[in-house]
């Protein structure tokens, strides 16, 4: 699959992607769609345990991992 990007240069399409077309750029929330990354993956734990993220869990450890295991392919 290809990087698609958006106008403002940020990956919207990383779920389809792998760790090397994503880390270090500007990448939306392959979860949510909501929230841009500034440089991928810092801030991943942050959104996606809190209660900002679409992942589900009962916990910030439950989101957490849940994100973790659903875009594993995303991280080194």
């Amino acid at each position: 699959m290809s990087v698609q990007r958006n106008a403002n240069g940020v990956i919207m399409n990383p779920a389809e992607l792998a760790v090397d077309d994503v880390v270090g750029d500007r990448v939306l929330c392959p979860a949510c769609g909501n929230k841009v990354f500034a440089v991928w993956p810092l801030g991943w734990d942050a959104h996606s345990g809190g209660h900002q993220c679409s992942v589900v869990g009962a916990s910030a450890r439950e989101r957490k991992a849940a994100f973790k295991e659903q875009f594993r392919h995303l991280f080194r």
